[in-house]
């Protein structure tokens, strides 16, 4: 789909309740840049404001939505440049979205994909059944959030982007993964 040029704006991504956000929170607490995540946030104002543009309701409205927030973000971290900025997930995701609830690949993602171009190297976190939890905004089981990093891997390989899986164990273990391939 497109050719990844190396940027300063690094991939984190993998499904609901890899540790995603307790990775990119501890990267950030260490003193690097992050980029916000995109999900959880809308999800709760959408909540809040009686909104149905949340997964599972309206799929399509809440892919563009995310698509919007996802592109201003990605502007946001290139204000960063040259410095690396660590993405809590990226454009990628959100074909993966759609497609795991069997929408179609919206012209739009797919010209965002190829304009808003991350690192080629993408760091995935894979299921892990021990710190998986539901809440409030993560409603999907354990087996939903398999079929999520599934899709998100292949969305990502079909986007030209190289998967690097960071094992499982504790944050700053994994952090060490990341930092030692950035070279940081």
């Amino acid at each position: 789909m497109q050719t990844p040029y190396t940027s300063n704006l690094v991939v984190i991504t993998g499904g609901p309740g890899s540790g995603k956000s307790t990775l990119i929170n501890h990267l950030h607490e260490r003193g690097f840049d992050t980029g916000p995540d995109i999900a959880r946030p809308l999800i709760t104002q959408q909540r809040e404001r009686g909104g149905n543009a949340v997964p599972n309701q309206d799929d399509d409205a809440y892919s563009g939505l995310m698509l919007r927030r996802s592109i201003r973000a990605w502007q946001d971290a290139m204000e960063c440049h040259p410095r690396t900025v660590f993405c809590d997930g990226a454009l990628p995701d959100i074909l993966a979205h759609r497609r795991l609830a069997k929408l179609s690949d919206e012209p739009g993602l797919i010209r965002a994909i190829k304009t808003y171009l991350y690192r080629k190297v993408v760091f995935v976190l894979p299921p892990w059944s021990e710190i998986y939890r539901t809440d409030e905004i993560r409603t999907q089981n354990f087996a939903q959030s398999v079929r999520s990093y599934v899709q998100i891997c292949r969305a990502y390989i079909e986007c030209g982007h190289e998967l690097v899986e960071i094992r499982k164990g504790p944050v700053e273990q994994r952090a060490a993964q990341v930092l030692s391939r950035v070279k940081l």
